[in-house]
């Protein structure tokens, strides 16, 4: 796995895109939807610029730093800030805190939370599986309180699937959606559109937006979530690192014995594509994937 201590972070323009455009305006949305100030919890890293931004829609916010001498420029920068008193801060790796469900000096994170923002080094997928774990661990803890959140995941495109979990992953989806329907010209889109994923001339960028949202949709539907999927955003993030940002709304549907069947369709998650932002705007995506939903009418 990549160490942050040799990859400090520095914000840039296409992030600060991101953080005070993308981010900011679903914040707004979930922030009225829920009436409130909301409960955070995150890896801001020392400068908090996230939490700096965000600030007049959160109350309470719960940070994630691994190393101490962070956490004190973090505890300054608060100070600085005048929302020290906000600041409840857990040591330690933050996906081994979220299976754990402490940090390194026992102390737990204020569950449950309304606003969940991991911006991490490293990729998703690596030979333990300890990020699928953690946040589906996550995802559960909020389902315990049943609790719908909003969840923000940056995270490098290069990852360590060195055993081919994102190729098994297009079969299996292009399986179960060939399984599921009788018509014979969508099969047909459904083979094209996954011949397409498959290609190795097809950026990574692409099979990873589908990989994460589908897992988001999978997960939190166990757990009794209907999942709003956004299209995932590419940028150049610190020393030009290709990274990829999600946002995903997860509303809970109490009184189900059941797994909830999110209002999002299938077909409009697989069509929701990927989307770029380079010198701090939203561009034309170079390329794209062949779209179902016009096919299913």
């Amino acid at each position: 796995m990549l160490d942050a201590k040799s990859l400090p972070f520095h914000t840039n323009a296409n992030k600060d895109f991101i953080r005070s455009e993308v981010d900011f305006a679903q914040i707004d949305l979930w922030y009225r939807k829920a009436g409130r100030r909301l409960k955070y919890l995150g890896l801001p890293a020392w400068e908090m610029l996230d939490i700096i931004a965000w600030e007049k829609f959160l109350d309470r916010f719960t940070t994630i730093e691994r190393e101490e001498d962070q956490q004190h420029l973090m505890f300054l920068r608060a100070n600085v800030k005048d929302v020290e008193h906000r600041l409840h801060a857990l040591y330690g790796e933050f996906d081994q805190i979220l299976l754990d469900g402490r940090d390194r000096y026992e102390r737990v994170p204020d569950w449950p939370y309304d606003l969940v923002n991991l911006d991490y080094f490293g990729g998703f997928l690596y030979s333990d599986l300890s990020r699928p774990k953690a946040l589906r661990k996550l995802i559960a803890n909020q389902a315990n309180f049943q609790q719908g959140f909003l969840l923000i995941i940056t995270q490098h495109l290069r990852d360590g699937d060195r055993i081919g979990e994102k190729s098994q992953f297009i079969e299996d989806i292009r399986r179960a959606l060939k399984g599921s329907t009788p018509d014979q010209r969508l099969c047909q889109a459904i083979d094209n559109l996954f011949d397409w994923y498959a290609s190795p001339d097809t950026p990574d960028s692409f099979r990873q937006a589908l990989y994460m949202n589908m897992f988001f949709r999978d997960v939190g539907e166990t757990e009794h979530f209907d999942v709003a999927c956004s299209p995932a955003i590419l940028y150049s993030g610190t020393g030009n690192a290709q990274m990829i940002h999600f946002l995903t709304g997860f509303t809970y549907r109490p009184g189900m014995g059941h797994r909830a069947v999110s209002t999002q369709s299938s077909l409009e998650l697989i069509d929701l594509g990927l989307r770029e932002v380079r010198n701090g705007a939203l561009v034309q995506v170079r390329t794209s994937p062949p779209r179902l939903t016009p096919l299913r009418h």
